[in-house]
């Protein structure tokens, strides 16, 4: 794992934990139309989507969406997951199963269905995720659900 630097000192801190989503779909949209729950996002531009398997039933926070939370208004633009060397953005509102991500800039072919997305972990530090979705990082990892499968891992 990544050594993150912690904010405001020289601190290198080493993720405890890794959450990560499996892709189910990849879609291609055109501009214009609009993706998830309440038409809440509309594409600017022809997109490639990825749908993982990750909602709020697996304690993946709706305020985490792209879109469609009140929360948007005062900490912008939303979640992000990390895959294939890219951090993608969450597109529209976050389901109780799924959540998409726009994969857009991820260059054709580098990610298929079955890979995994990662939510938080040595890319996408806790605590960023946990700002982005108002809250602290250990409500984010207490409410991971019952449905993530659990790897414990001793240190070398």
């Amino acid at each position: 794992m990544a050594a993150i630097l912690q904010p405001g000192t020289s601190k290198r801190l080493t993720p405890a934990a890794t959450a990560e989503a499996r892709i189910v779909q990849i879609r291609a949209a055109r501009a214009g139309e609009t993706v998830s729950y309440g038409a809440t996002f509309r594409l600017s531009r022809d997109s490639r989507l990825a749908v993982a398997a990750a909602g709020y039933a697996d304690g993946y926070h709706r305020s985490l969406s792209g879109s469609g939370a009140p929360l948007r208004g005062a900490v912008e633009p939303g979640g992000s997951g990390f895959i294939a060397g890219h951090k993608v953005p969450i597109a529209g509102r976050i389901t109780m199963d799924m959540t998409i991500y726009d994969v857009t800039d991820v260059p054709q072919g580098a990610i298929r269905v079955g890979d995994y997305i990662e939510l938080c972990g040595p890319n996408l530090a806790l605590d960023d995720a946990a700002t982005a979705a108002g809250t602290i990082g250990y409500e984010l990892l207490t409410s991971l659900g019952l449905r993530y499968r659990r790897r414990y891992i001793q240190p070398d």
